[in-house]
């Protein structure tokens, strides 16, 4: 079969062997490692990064059955921004432009779209509709719906009329996909609810990472950066990590105050926060006189790895915005499966999996940030615990195998 997969928004292969796998990785992997051929469609601007790759369109020949086309865009700073919105529109054109000249001698059998961007599914929707071509919207986030999220009274009822095109045009590309995809069971629901698409083969898809150990050749050499190069006492295994953009989609003041206070003076721990944004020099001013917090910005993948060895649990400061409440991130399952019990207020989906299968620390109005480090701190016994049912959990239900290797296999039989 030959696979088409258009993902925006994640690392790619040609961004060097050590970034993160995600979605397009993952799964263009495990369908190449099945024998078919894949072609990954994706942007030029690397939202991690922040910067384009090659300002152009651009097609790499990964391999003789795996080709990767990056088509142009605007770029931008923000997250939630219009410059955001500028960017997805013309990428939606430019994709557009890009299928229209596209010659039909290998056209794909199967397409699997990453949602959002609207603009960009829209059209490639439209295409595929056109050619009879099968395709599945993978839907990962609310959109256009997170923009109205803070909005109330009529300055919501004026920002849903300016983007009621954005609506309908979402509305009509998860209706017109042959099935949906979503990162939960709540996600998938409200996919479903909000296009009318009920097809019999909607599925969960859960976003995995294919998370792995680092080799024991490249842990020493990793550590020795830790300690030369940030600073931090690798002889010792007490380290709480945050990854991530450290950006809006958090909501750190809570944990903040508590890292501030003296609660926690007297007890031998080190936090580190890895990662780059919106909200880091602020963060970074706030705990500044803390000698036991770093911030390292980015890291590589192998230097993440080593961490992870020295860590006892992470920190998940997610804001409780309906999307958040729906999902269960990736960087949560990736700490089940390097046995880091999860430090959260997030409720829903995560809330749920941590109560049901004790693999965390959930802080609410009872047990504060401050109350639960100092649990994670001190209770051997309780962390060791949830560690073992963190790493069963995932491989029970989380592993690549069972989630990319199952999805490979349905569309084989199915297409």
């Amino acid at each position: 079969m030959h696979i088409w997969i258009f993902q925006t928004g994640e690392f790619l292969q040609i961004d060097g062997e050590k970034v993160r796998p995600m979605r397009a990785i993952n799964l263009s992997e495990y369908f190449l490692k099945n024998g078919h051929s894949v072609t990954l469609l994706s942007s030029d601007f690397s939202h991690q990064m922040k910067k384009h790759r090659t300002n152009k369109l651009k097609s790499f020949q990964v391999s003789s059955k795996f080709r990767i086309i990056l088509i142009p865009s605007l770029g931008y700073k923000s997250n939630i921004s219009i410059k955001r919105l500028l960017d997805h529109l013309v990428l939606g054109i430019n994709t557009f432009k890009y299928l229209l000249k596209y010659k039909p001698d290998n056209s794909p059998n199967f397409v699997f779209v990453g949602y959002p961007p609207i603009e960009t599914s829209f059209f490639i929707t439209i295409w595929l509709k056109a050619k009879k071509i099968p395709f599945c919207i993978d839907v990962k986030d609310q959109w256009p719906h997170i923009f109205l999220n803070k909005a109330k009274g009529n300055l919501k009822k004026i920002i849903k009329f300016i983007l009621s095109p954005y609506f309908l045009a979402a509305k009509y590309t998860l209706n017109q996909a042959d099935f949906l995809t979503s990162i939960t069971p709540s996600f998938l629901q409200w996919a479903e609810n909000f296009s009318k698409n009920k097809s019999p083969k909607n599925q969960t898809l859960y976003l995995v990472p294919n998370s792995k150990e680092t080799s024991e050749k490249s842990l020493k050499k990793e550590l020795s950066w830790w300690e030369q190069i940030i600073g931090i006492d690798i002889k010792e295994k007490n380290k709480i990590i945050f990854t991530g953009n450290i950006n809006n989609a958090y909501d750190f003041e809570d944990l903040v105050e508590s890292l501030v206070s003296t609660f926690l003076d007297k007890f031998k721990f080190e936090i580190i926060f890895c990662g780059e944004g919106e909200c880091k020099p602020r963060l970074e001013k706030q705990l500044s006189h803390k000698k036991n917090i770093f911030f390292p910005g980015w890291i590589d993948l192998n230097h993440l790895l080593a961490l992870k060895k020295l860590s006892i649990a992470t920190l998940a400061p997610y804001r409780n915005t309906n999307d958040f409440k729906m999902s269960i991130p990736n960087k949560i399952i990736d700490s089940l499966f390097f046995g880091l019990p999860v430090i959260t207020g997030l409720n829903g989906e995560v809330e749920n999996l941590i109560k049901t299968h004790q693999v965390g620390y959930f802080v609410d109005k009872e047990h504060s940030w401050s109350h639960q480090i100092k649990s994670c701190i001190n209770d051997h016994k309780k962390r060791e615990s949830l560690s073992i049912n963190a790493k069963l959990i995932h491989k029970e239900k989380f592993t690549s195998d069972l989630i990319y290797g199952n999805f490979v296999k349905f569309i084989e039989k199915n297409y």
